[in-house]
């Protein structure tokens, strides 16, 4: 397999990202394939090896990749690689493509919630409070928690035990995660963000966990509005804001 060098014009984790994810879509890697270390892709890719783990770490929570470790990286054989270039066209790296990616997700994790209220299983209740308290602890700390993020919400769509909501979620998971990481490093840079946004998840935690399904459609959809002024703030206090015409 070959990589090209990145052109730093955007960020280099993502670039990675896309690059992987298009020989995958493209059949340059088939899916059983063992990747390239993560000091062989640095030097194949011309960048630090802090910018591969940053992008192994979600193409692996996005369900792309799975790490074994003292083993090696390999591309996960039951993902939906058919779809994976188009999406990756689709949704790009500027606000408007964010904002798109944003509505998407409220309507369809808002349903999520709303049907996860309804229909969450006593095995699913377990992991979504773990989910929830390992989510807490990490942002009390001041850490980004990205993974913890993502893995609470991927938990209530499955709460719903609606297997296409599921799949929705799963092609968009790494530019969710990529969005989650922005987001969440600007907001725990602020107390009074920080807590916001724990308070946001901590209403939508409570009413699937309490059976109240309207209140966690609502919770939810109020969630993912935070998330679009934040993000929108990140913008404009990171310069972002010029590229995204």
């Amino acid at each position: 397999m070959e990589f090209q060098a990145i052109q730093k014009k955007k960020k280099i984790y993502q670039t990675i990202i896309d690059q992987i994810k298009h020989s995958i879509a493209e059949g340059t890697i088939q899916p059983g394939d063992k990747l390239p270390s993560e000091r062989a892709l640095a030097t194949m890719f011309k960048v630090s090896r802090t910018s591969v783990k940053e992008a192994m770490t979600v193409l692996e929570s996005s369900g792309i990749i799975t790490v074994r470790p003292g083993v090696g990286m390999y591309v996960n054989t039951e993902a939906n690689y058919g779809t994976l270039l188009e999406f990756s066209n689709m949704i790009g790296d500027n606000l408007y493509d964010f904002m798109n990616l944003i509505e998407l997700r409220q309507t369809i994790e808002g349903d999520a919630a709303f049907y996860a209220a309804k229909r969450i299983t006593k095995p699913q209740k377990e992991r979504l409070e773990s989910d929830y308290e390992n989510l807490v602890v990490l942002s009390l700390e001041g850490k980004i928690a990205m993974k913890e993020d993502y893995q609470f919400h991927y938990t209530i769509v499955e709460a719903a035990n609606n297997p296409v909501m599921l799949e929705i979620i799963k092609l968009v998971a790494d530019k969710i995660l990529i969005h989650l990481r922005e987001s969440r490093a600007y907001s725990i840079t602020d107390d009074s963000l920080n807590a916001q946004v724990i308070e946001e998840h901590k209403q939508i935690f409570r009413a699937i966990i309490e059976g109240r399904p309207d209140a966690a459609k609502e919770a939810m959809w109020k969630h993912h509005q935070g998330i679009k002024l934040r993000h929108q703030q990140f913008r404009i206090n990171s310069g972002g804001i010029r590229n995204d015409s």
